[in-house]
């Protein structure tokens, strides 16, 4: 199934935190073996502006589950683009 520009979109800071299995050791190993393919062990960006300044958003590391906030978007971090929703 092919698609088409617009249709995808960064996940926000709560769906892209829906992954997470906090009973997990490694996030990215346990993704995985739950059928997810080319999962990293480090920081994925979220569509979530952190709320004082826009310059910031939110991501999670999918080594160890956790949640951060106060990073520069100018940074590369990899992304788990979603389809569809809002």
């Amino acid at each position: 199934m092919g698609s088409t520009a617009g249709q995808w979109r960064l996940p926000n800071v709560l769906e892209l935190r829906s992954l997470v299995d906090e009973q997990q050791a490694s996030q990215a190993t346990w993704l995985k073996s739950q059928g997810f393919s080319n999962v990293y062990s480090g920081s994925y960006w979220s569509s979530s502006t952190f709320y004082s300044n826009d310059t910031l958003a939110w991501h999670i590391d999918m080594y160890d589950g956790s949640v951060s906030f106060g990073i520069y978007k100018t940074f590369s971090f990899y992304v788990w683009p979603v389809r569809g929703g809002q």
